[in-house]
């Protein structure tokens, strides 16, 4: 029967260990400064001297996870030190020169790394001569076959697509829509969880004029009233903007279907068009044909005439 795990009295436990005791001093080295590097390689060793007899699988693991963390973001450079300390060092032992000194790495640290920023190229409006889809789209030039839109329900709100991707602007104003329609539903479940509140505030208003000829309401309203005021105006305002999406819906898909009448219009146009032209360049061929064959025909007749002669 195999005795319980001691930590310290494992060969391969003890020799992972010292391997990441040392590739953490080394790594140190090569990516912090001097000084910092000296308060870091401190820590490390203090931590592992604290942890050096300690039993408990739970801790070791987790002190295991949180060195190899930190050895990886050494390797990878992104220097996030504050929170590898915080893991490494106990909060019960950790000293306000100790958290000053972590404070003062992290700040050269993200001094000497500064985050790159961002560039967001996307077009966030439309283009000048942009038309509406809702009123109406343009003809199609010569030479370019109708693309036939696609109707989509983007979290309840229709539009049609035309292409992938879709442009910038469009997608922000999905965002935006979808943003307003979420925060109206949940500005209706606060006011009707308030409803309840406000009935009894009222009812304490009741009490207190009854009691004390104390009234809170000189003008007349009341919790209740203003804040059913206040949610009967979020539902109309949320029922107008489905009924207006409903609308909106309703022509896009007449628009669709227009234009897939006309896109089958122009098929049958274009194929009638190849047809006849199909039918000029043979009737020119055959007409070709018959033009060299009367010439040759005409070539031969002095000579047979000659023949006979």
């Amino acid at each position: 029967m195999r005795g319980p795990f001691v930590p310290s009295k494992s060969g391969v436990h003890r020799a992972a260990c010292f391997a990441l005791f040392r590739a953490l001093l080394r790594s140190s080295r090569k990516v912090l400064p001097r000084e910092p590097s000296n308060q870091f390689q401190s820590t490390v060793k203090q931590v592992f001297r604290t942890n050096a007899k300690t039993q408990s699988q739970a801790v070791i693991r987790a002190a295991l996870m949180a060195g190899y963390q930190t050895l990886d973001d050494f390797t990878t450079r992104k220097l996030c030190i504050l929170r590898q300390l915080a893991k490494l060092s106990t909060p019960e032992k950790e000293t306000r020169s100790d958290r000053s000194r972590t404070s003062n790495v992290i700040c050269e640290a993200k001094s000497s790394h500064p985050t790159p920023r961002l560039i967001d190229t996307g077009r966030r409006w439309p283009h000048p001569n942009a038309k509406r889809v809702l009123d109406g789209l343009s003809p199609v030039p010569d030479g370019y076959r109708r693309r036939i839109p696609t109707m989509v329900n983007a979290n309840h709100i229709p539009f049609l697509r035309f292409k992938k991707p879709q442009s910038p602007f469009l997608s922000h104003m999905i965002r935006r829509k979808t943003d307003e329609r979420e925060k109206r539903i949940v500005r209706t479940q606060r006011l009707e969880n308030l409803l309840p509140l406000a009935e009894d505030e009222d009812r304490w208003d009741e009490i207190l004029r009854k009691t004390n000829g104390i009234s809170c309401n000189d003008n007349g309203s009341t919790w209740a009233s203003a804040t059913r005021e206040a949610l009967l105006h979020v539902k109309k305002v949320h029922k107008d903007n489905t009924i207006k999406r409903m609308h909106a819906a309703q022509r896009m898909f007449e628009i669709m279907e227009r234009e897939k009448i006309l896109a089958e219009q122009e098929k049958i146009i274009r194929r009638n068009q190849r047809h006849q032209a199909y039918k000029a360049r043979r009737k020119l061929k055959q007409a070709t044909l018959t033009a060299e064959q009367f010439h040759g025909e005409a070539d031969t007749t002095p000579i047979a005439s000659a023949a006979t002669i």
